[in-house]
């Protein structure tokens, strides 16, 4: 899925293919699926994976080679997020928006029917 995500006042694209988690993975050392299945999996835990899963995908949408893909590092990871104000970046609605790529969750734009029109 892609999208634009709005971090601040900066416009995001961000793609999420079913190649992500293997390139978070690379990068981050950690599964990402393992990470979401955890019994002690929290709000904190949430925040974490999806501002790393937002750097992936965004990276990812500006059409990333797999060989560039595969030498992402934590280095680039923290030059991305330097360039993003914290409270901007740790906003729940950022949060849930990338997550919501991550996921492929679409958002609808039509409005659903009255009752009396059913």
């Amino acid at each position: 899925m892609y999208k634009v995500v709005k971090i601040g006042e900066k416009e995001v694209p961000m793609l999420s293919m079913a190649s992500t988690d293997i390139y978070y993975k690379n990068t981050f050392s950690e599964d990402p699926l393992k990470l979401q299945t955890k019994d002690d999996y929290d709000a904190a835990d949430m925040y974490h994976l999806f501002v790393r899963m937002g750097f992936i995908m965004a990276k990812q949408a500006e059409s990333k080679s797999r060989k560039e893909m595969m030498k992402l590092s934590e280095d680039a990871f923290l030059d991305w997020i330097d360039g993003f104000q914290r409270e901007d970046l740790y906003e729940f609605d950022t949060i849930i928006e990338i997550k919501d790529v991550y996921e492929g969750n679409r958002t609808t734009t039509s409005e659903p029917k009255k009752e009396e029109d059913q």
